[in-house]
């Protein structure tokens, strides 16, 4: 029996069937499970090696605090290319492969599957490549160290990274809407994350503030309670921002890309 195009009645028409569809991705196959030890292994055991090579060597109190540097730059890296790389695809794979076209002949809207992905990866990558080992890392402090940061400043820290990776998933699913294959989408989002490292160099420090790459460093000061050398509002502003205006240009892209 041919399939026969509906009008759907609203702009989120679908969206709850199609983001069960997503999160079935993530958890009803074995995908959580490789992004759980993946992430476990990489942040967490990375930080569990350092700690035991510091312990005898220093001070309980800055044994964590590097910890915590360790946990939200360089797991804040490895997590930004998570994001991307689970996101890239998004997309692009769905076009080229005909799935779009296929899922848009029922009654669901293009905004709908646009918003869906959003959901669905952001909530599930979080969980795993962030909040878990969060988890574990603080679990490792106690046990290593014998003394956890305090967790209030430890939570803001993480909700700050995680507004991080959320900003480049938009963006990377912004260029998913745009482009058709893999490779300019990963690649500029990535070339984004870059410029943040190279630009500090030649730019105002003021311009940063527009950016979310002040965010990481930020988040692992915040999770010691140590100074910052400028108002951190301005930059989770500026990416909260930043993420609306890219998801609103990738559902102005893909409600106008044709099948």
């Amino acid at each position: 029996m041919s399939l026969t195009t509906v009008a759907a009645r609203g702009a989120l028409t679908g969206f709850g069937n199609l983001l069960d569809k997503e999160l079935g991705s993530w958890w009803r196959t074995r995908r959580w499970l490789v992004h759980l030890v993946l992430w476990q292994v990489v942040i967490t055991g990375f930080i569990l090696l350092v700690s035991l090579e510091q312990r005898g060597d220093t001070t309980a109190q800055r044994g964590v605090n590097e910890a915590m540097q360790v946990f939200f730059q360089a797991g804040g890296f490895f997590g930004l290319i998570g994001a991307v790389l689970v996101t890239q695809g998004a997309i692009v794979g769905e076009k080229a492969s005909g799935t779009a076209a296929w899922v848009l002949t029922k009654p669901t809207t293009r905004k709908s599957m646009v918003l869906a992905k959003m959901a669905g990866i952001s909530g599930s990558f979080l969980t795993l490549g962030l909040v878990l080992p969060a988890i574990a890392v603080l679990l490792v402090c106690q046990t290593v160290w014998g003394r956890t940061p305090d967790l209030v400043h430890f939570s803001e820290a993480v909700a700050i990274v995680g507004l991080h990776h959320v900003c480049y998933i938009a963006i990377t699913l912004m260029l998913g809407a745009f482009f058709r294959s893999r490779g300019p989408v990963a690649g500029i989002a990535l070339g984004f994350w870059l410029a943040g490292n190279i630009l500090p160099n030649f730019v105002p420090p003021w311009l940063l503030l527009g950016t979310p790459w002040l965010l990481a460093p930020a988040a692992a000061s915040i999770a010691v309670w140590q100074p910052l050398a400028f108002p951190l509002w301005v930059p989770m502003v500026a990416s909260s921002i930043l993420t609306v205006v890219a998801l609103g240009l990738a559902l102005w892209r893909f409600d106008r890309e044709e099948f």
